[in-house]
């Protein structure tokens, strides 16, 4: 893969990434993926650390496990004692007396299909480790974080993201940072492969504050009008984790492990399992929206980040406690954090796997339209939520597209 790569600066072939000019990454088609188009940020404006690792290579992922489930979800509910109950008509499910630490293949399977599905599934009360999460996630497919060599704490045990929250109030923070990390975003989306999946496990928590909250792609995207779905199609978005690099190494005072990249996805993609369209977004990480002006890029970004925020009927709000556990599809959502507790501390094990090399597949439907369509032909399954598998829509009307 490395040598199939072509690097340039300033319009020149190059062998090695610069440290003082940007440097345009190219990456050609292949079967496994559509072509990657990256650029690597000169690191001596950000500091003068070097990263010991350089930006990752697109790699072809396993099949996703929820392409092998069964849509009516048989096995996930066969216990009686295991219930559902869906948190809003757009995303958000909560499962009770289901432990993830013994699922069956084929119950991973329909949990991997009822998340695509849903964008987040919650569970309370649950006994799973963090190697139990580890071994979890790596049935589902290829972790996306990386082990440090250099972290002797770290050899021998799973690769897993500790997410301890920062002490103090963002608000105060963002005077400083460029980065809005507590705003909404998609797991590392500035990779040539994001996560599909992140698993978060929360294990010590204030006695109140610390929610999180998930908004759904789908919904953001079949809640914009037909115009502007049809000029989104066209776009393709920046999302830059050089504002990450730069506030974690000049703010929180550490040392990056991977430089800073900048990759190029469609801004409106395909989920691969659902086949739904996406508005592939988050102000935490989309810094530009490609081939427009500056002006018309912002004016459209602010445009966009205000509908996504302004999506109270596309989000779920979930309340953690202890051994709480969210399940969710960071190609079907965006999330933040709501830091509404400083002083005091919460912690949690998050586990992650890479996703496909995001793409929109031409003649992909909203999910609203796939819904409706659904409905028309009697082809509603499990997967659905609460309101589609139960609404007197014959009776009310099927909804407009």
């Amino acid at each position: 893969m490395a040598k199939q790569r072509t690097l340039t600066v300033a319009g020149q072939t190059v062998t090695e990434l610069s440290d003082t000019q940007p440097t345009d990454i190219e990456y050609p088609e292949t079967p496994d993926h559509p072509a990657v188009h990256q650029r690597a940020p000169p690191l001596r404006p950000l500091g003068d650390h070097t990263p010991q690792r350089g930006p990752r290579e697109p790699v072809a992922v396993p099949k996703d496990r929820g392409l092998f489930a069964n849509p009516d979800l048989p096995n996930l509910f066969a216990d009686p004692a295991v219930t559902r109950l869906d948190l809003t008509p757009s995303l958000g499910t909560l499962i009770k007396g289901l432990q993830l630490s013994s699922l069956t293949d084929a119950q991973k399977d329909e949990l991997a299909l009822l998340v695509a599905h849903r964008g987040v599934v919650f569970f309370r009360d649950q006994d799973i480790t963090a190697q139990g999460q580890r071994d979890l996630f790596d049935y589902y497919g290829i972790p996306e974080l990386l082990p440090d060599p250099e972290d002797e704490k770290a050899k021998g045990n799973p690769i897993i993201n500790n997410i301890q929250e920062q002490e103090q109030d963002f608000r105060a923070t963002y005077v400083h940072f460029k980065w809005p990390f507590a705003d909404f975003h998609a797991d590392s989306s500035f990779q040539a492969n994001p996560p599909s999946f992140s698993l978060l496990r929360i294990d010590e928590l204030p006695p109140t504050g610390g929610d999180t909250n998930w908004i759904s792609g789908y919904g953001t995207y079949e809640t914009l009008s037909r115009p502007l779905q049809v000029f989104a199609d066209t776009l393709s978005a920046w999302h830059s984790s050089a504002h990450v690099y730069d506030s974690v190494l000049n703010h929180w005072n550490a040392k990056p492990g991977e430089r800073p990249i900048e990759t190029l996805h469609p801004l409106v993609t395909t989920h691969p399992v659902t086949g739904y369209k996406v508005l592939n977004l988050s102000s935490g990480f989309v810094t530009r929206l490609d081939g427009l002006k500056r002006y018309e890029s912002d004016k459209l970004l602010e445009l966009l980040f205000t509908h996504i925020h302004t999506a109270q009927d596309h989000m779920v709000r979930f309340r953690w406690e202890k051994n709480s556990v969210a399940l969710w599809d960071n190609r079907a959502t965006t999330h933040r954090a709501t830091h509404d507790y400083a002083p005091l501390h919460r912690h949690g094990v998050r586990v992650t796997i890479k996703g496909q090399v995001p793409r929109q597949v031409p003649g992909s439907l909203s999910r609203k339209e796939a819904v409706v369509q659904a409905l028309k032909d009697g082809n509603v399954h499990a997967v659905h939520d609460e309101n589609t598998r139960r609404g007197n829509y014959e009776e009310r009307g099927y909804p407009k597209v």
